[in-house]
């Protein structure tokens, strides 16, 4: 008579290796979560850095214009085509940018890179 083996792996074993992914895992969102936000939040400082950027261009092609000129200003439809090619949206907010004295800032406050 001849004792069947099985071969594979026990509960135990199977248990182990669950919590080991787990534990894995639960380090690993925390991280992902914060280098996603300072990702964002540097998408949202170059937003801002190419559109002063556009300000000064626009400044500085007519002679009659200055940056109090643009103050408030929320993007939609100033000069996009001539000084930038696409409006940016802040990537945190959803939303737009303002200009004050040349500084562009998020439209809702919450990043502004001065």
């Amino acid at each position: 008579m001849k004792l069947r083996r099985d071969e594979g792996f026990t509960l135990v074993e199977l248990m182990v290796v669950v919590l080991i992914i787990g534990i894995l895992v639960a380090i690993a969102i925390p991280v992902f979560n914060v280098a996603r936000a300072r990702a964002q939040e540097r998408a949202c400082f170059a937003n801002q850095r190419t559109l002063e950027g556009a300000a000064q261009t626009y400044v500085a092609d007519d002679v009659g214009n200055s940056l109090a000129d643009l103050d408030g200003v929320l993007w939609q439809g100033l000069l996009v085509s001539d000084f930038i090619a696409d409006i940016p949206t802040c990537p945190t907010a959803d939303g737009g940018y303002t200009l004050t004295t040349g500084v562009a800032a998020c439209a809702d406050g919450s990043h502004n890179h001065f």
